[in-house]
């Protein structure tokens, strides 16, 4: 019984390490990499967590060319995202800096969102990847 709850907890330890520190067997405990460390894969694991996802880029995209823009046209240009996916993509991209909520004292209220100057930044290399998109899909 005891040595089923060992290897209970070995099998979850080694369940929740990330596939590049999984020894092939029990035994081992190297680390294996065959990437060089050069920051190239910290550049990139930054650059998912800022616009990884499914919506993000789209979103960034929306608020290309308009000075600011309503939640409810980014919905409109943004087909089958949810309210709740729409609100926390914006959250996170506005934490991260690269786009800016404006909230109008008006009564209405109104809240508009566009690109700060970071975001911006973002726009010609995110038009090479449409662009490349355009080119290969089939």
């Amino acid at each position: 019984m005891k040595k089923e709850k060992e290897k209970k907890k070995k099998r979850k330890v080694s369940d929740s390490l990330p596939p590049e520190q999984t020894a092939a067997s029990p035994e081992e405990n190297t680390v294996i990499s065959k990437e060089p460390h050069d920051g190239t894969m910290d550049s990139l694991q930054f650059l998912t967590s800022v616009i990884g996802g499914k919506w993000k880029l789209r979103i960034l995209w929306s608020l290309r060319s308009q000075e600011g823009v309503r939640y409810s046209l980014i919905k409109a240009q943004i087909p089958g995202i949810t309210d709740m996916m729409l609100s926390q993509s914006l959250r996170e991209l506005s934490s991260c800096g690269l786009v800016e909520r404006c909230q109008f004292q008006e009564i209405p209220p109104r809240v508009e969102y566009h690109l700060t100057p970071m975001g911006m930044e973002l726009l010609p290399h995110l038009s090479n990847l449409v662009e490349w998109a355009q080119a290969h899909q089939g």
